[in-house]
């Protein structure tokens, strides 16, 4: 399941509502309900996400993960124009193998791409050695050696 699908879900429970129910309310087809709760369906339109915030009354909390979760759940990605040929291959390898990935590999790519925001912070200040009973600082070495 895409993770609208989840929170679509989520959603409808949360209403307590069945599926022919919730399409009744939203004017679709409780099959079109079932294939986007499933995964099946793509991800739906904007004007979907609006016309349910507006015929369920959401709030401003259900509006967000409902579009958090659309953004999330997109399919298609589209590569600039102007991209060097080592992010085509990079793609590339990647829609080989994406239906094979280990959940290890899986995390391991998401790691690389936060790894701007990781690298945005200051690193680790490093942890200075404990000293030995009557062994000198390591600053009083570095003197002595002067």
């Amino acid at each position: 399941m895409s993770p609208f699908s989840t929170v679509f879900r989520e959603l409808r429970i949360f209403c307590e509502l069945r599926q022919a129910e919730f399409a009744s309310q939203l004017g679709y087809e409780q099959s079109y309900i079932s294939a986007i709760e499933l995964g099946t369906k793509g991800p739906p339109s904007i004007d979907f996400i609006e016309r349910l915030v507006q015929r369920l009354q959401l709030d401003e909390h259900w509006k967000k993960r409902l579009l958090e979760a659309l953004d999330e759940s997109q399919r298609k990605i589209m590569l600039p124009n102007e991209a060097p040929d080592e992010l085509y291959r990079m793609f590339n390898e990647l829609r080989r193998q994406i239906g094979a990935l280990h959940p290890a590999q899986v995390e391991l790519i998401r790691m690389a791409l936060r790894m701007p925001v990781m690298l945005s912070h200051p690193p680790f200040k490093p942890l200075r050695p404990l000293k030995r009973k009557g062994e000198p600082d390591r600053t009083d070495v570095v003197e002595i050696i002067r």
